[in-house]
């Protein structure tokens, strides 16, 4: 909604529509894991250049937590898909969280971030799962 100071169209709608072009495809992008404390979880998140976009990972940083952990793995000769790997561990019930930052050579993309979140419950850990 556009204000204006005309009269006659003091409120004007614009819509704007048009199709959105990925980049670079993060999957997932927001990564939750739970357990019970004691366990190890873990997930992989998948990144990979979308057709005619070049994509190197020149660095990857976490923000918060020292209990995830994060690694990049590169692409094997002749693939195209880059992948980091996430695993965390507490031995006490916990709610664990961190930003995973990935900076690229993609000038439409310099940097990728990735959420984590870790759930440690003593009642109704279950398990690793990704998402």
């Amino acid at each position: 909604m556009v204000y204006t100071d005309d009269p006659g169209n003091k409120k004007i709608y614009l819509v704007i529509s048009g199709t959105v072009k990925d980049i670079i495809k993060v999957a997932p992008r927001t990564v939750s894991l739970s357990g019970a404390p004691g366990q190890t979880l873990s997930a992989v998140v998948n990144i990979e250049a979308v057709e005619g976009n070049e994509l190197n990972i020149l660095d990857i940083r976490q923000k918060f937590n020292k209990q995830i952990k994060s690694e990049l793995v590169r692409p094997v000769k002749g693939e195209k898909k880059w992948q980091v790997k996430i695993s965390c561990h507490s031995d006490q019930p916990a709610d664990l969280y961190d930003f995973i930052t990935l900076k690229t050579d993609n000038p439409d993309k310099p940097l990728l971030k990735i959420r984590v979140y870790a759930i440690y419950d003593r009642v109704t850990g279950s398990g690793a799962s990704g998402s």
